[in-house]
């Protein structure tokens, strides 16, 4: 049987469906190093989550490991610490608003953690574990550079700098503000040495230029026609700044640069999902690394979760890197947006929070389950085959899969895979029907369909594969059989 052209592959449909309809619901794409395996692309599943901890404070907002090894998180109204067994002990109560909070450190230099939240800003001890308040108002985003805090007053577009290496003092007259263009800064974040601060239309860099009184000043190419949309959308990933744009002519780009001007990343299809979103401004961008990727995750509260494999060096194109991470409400047979987010890689483990309860999870491609237990259901839904001189009618599917990876007893003792049809080009699909996918040790099992329906001439037939079983995944591509020309 030929190959299914195109099977492995991204989250990518078209304005129009005819043109292109493809989805990858928790799965990412890997390609190959080497020339010589089954596949040059692999789908990889994307981890499932374990509760390490539940807190009786609700709704995660912040998250970050401190250099020294201690762990912090704000979850509702309260600031803690949470060990390496997952103990929680509450720290301080900061104030709340409808924007996530920030942590941020000065390191040894100072032994103190900057913490926004509700526009104020407080400081922790590492060494005498006090906390206090330290700003009342203008204070909706917390930053550390070259022993400076800055606090970004989002309502009226002024930086305030502490003193060195002190979080505890801050000078009214050490401030900077934009006048390069008229949009007030919104948004900031520190990488490589450089601030970049957003605009809702521009942004730019600053550095330290160790002047006085001020330290900080415009660098003169830090320039950009790319503001934010989103205040909370900007990541350091991977060494470069990724972040959901804005500008004089529109929104809903997603950016990434390493450098002063960044290059659009998001896809055609992207940047039209998100322009039917009621709400882009409550964006959250998180990252993490695994398994030899970078990961930036992208989560509209509101509408969905996207994720783009910002991995160096592999040979790509960003259509194959965007897909969905979703959490399946089998109640209502529906996917909604992630709940786990705010990452931090604490104790040699991807913990997350979630930004409804009080729970925080470990994160591992060893778990196969999403929050809550519920299965982890991942979809593909490759490219569709168009009928082009004659009908097409196709007698067998067969999904390629590393056989034989069951679990021992339970749930996935015998996986399953789903596979269900569409022949109005990905209209509308049919009932699904399932096949094994083997059991423990069965290697030589195969996961195939017979009589898979047919399409007249002009038609378009696709499939789409759904698995939740939960077990270590791996899908490498896809045959089929079939009578006529396909495209």
């Amino acid at each position: 049987m030929p190959p299914y052209p195109g099977f492995v592959g991204g989250s990518y449909v078209a304005q129009s469906q005819s043109a292109a309809n493809e989805r990858t619901i928790n799965w990412y794409v890997e390609r190959q190093e080497v020339q010589t395996g089954k596949s040059q692309d692999v789908l990889y599943p994307a981890p499932g989550y374990t509760t390490l901890a539940t807190n009786t404070a609700t709704g995660g907002r912040a998250h970050a490991y401190h250099w020294s090894g201690r762990e912090f998180a704000v979850q509702g109204t309260a600031f803690v610490e949470i060990s390496q067994a997952g103990t929680i002990t509450s720290r301080g109560t900061v104030a709340v608003d409808q924007y996530p909070a920030t942590i941020c450190s000065n390191g040894d230099g100072g032994n103190q953690v900057f913490i926004t939240s509700g526009n104020n800003g407080y400081i922790f001890n590492t060494t005498t574990n006090a906390f206090s308040k330290v700003r009342t108002g203008a204070t909706r985003q917390g930053e550390y550079i070259d022993g400076f805090f800055l606090a970004l007053d989002a309502d009226t577009g002024i930086v305030y700098i502490s003193d060195e290496d002190d979080g505890t003092t801050w000078d009214p007259t050490q401030f900077i503000q934009r006048s390069i263009r008229p949009d007030p800064w919104i948004a900031m974040k520190v990488w490589d040495r450089y601030i970049r601060l957003f605009g809702s239309q521009t942004s730019e860099v600053w550095y330290n230029a160790g002047t006085s009184p001020i330290p900080f000043q415009a660098h003169p190419s830090g320039l950009s026609e790319h503001g934010i949309a989103a205040p909370f959308s900007a990541c350091v990933v991977s060494g470069t700044l990724m972040w959901l744009s804005a500008s004089t002519n529109g929104r809903g780009d997603v950016v990434q640069g390493a450098g002063f001007t960044p290059d659009v990343v998001s896809t055609f299809p992207l940047q039209v999902a998100l322009n039917a979103y009621p709400d882009l401004t409550s964006a959250v961008g998180d990252t993490y690394d695994d398994l030899g990727h970078t990961f930036y995750l992208l989560t509209f509260p509101l509408s969905g979760t996207w994720c783009y494999d910002a991995t160096p060096n592999m040979q790509l194109p960003n259509a194959m890197r965007w897909t969905e991470r979703l959490t399946w409400i089998s109640e209502d047979a529906t996917y909604v947006p992630c709940r786990a987010m705010y990452h931090a890689f604490a104790y040699g483990q991807h913990r997350m929070l979630d930004r409804e309860t009080g729970a925080i999870y470990r994160m591992t491609s060893d778990v196969c389950v999403d929050i809550e237990s519920r299965p982890l259901r991942r979809v593909r839904r490759p490219p569709v085959l168009w009928a082009r001189e004659h009908a097409l009618g196709v007698s067998e599917f067969e999904a390629q899969l590393e056989q034989g990876l069951g679990l021992a007893s339970g749930q996935g003792s015998r996986p399953l895979v789903a596979l269900s049809v569409s022949c109005d080009g990905g209209k509308t699909f049919g009932t699904e029907r399932t096949r094994s996918a083997g059991a423990l040790g069965r290697y030589d099992n195969r996961t195939f369909w017979t009589r898979c329906g047919s399409v007249k001439k002009g038609g378009g037939w696709q499939p789409e594969i759904v698995v939740s079983d939960p077990t270590p995944w791996r899908l490498t591509g896809a045959r089929f059989r079939a009578r006529g020309e396909a495209a």
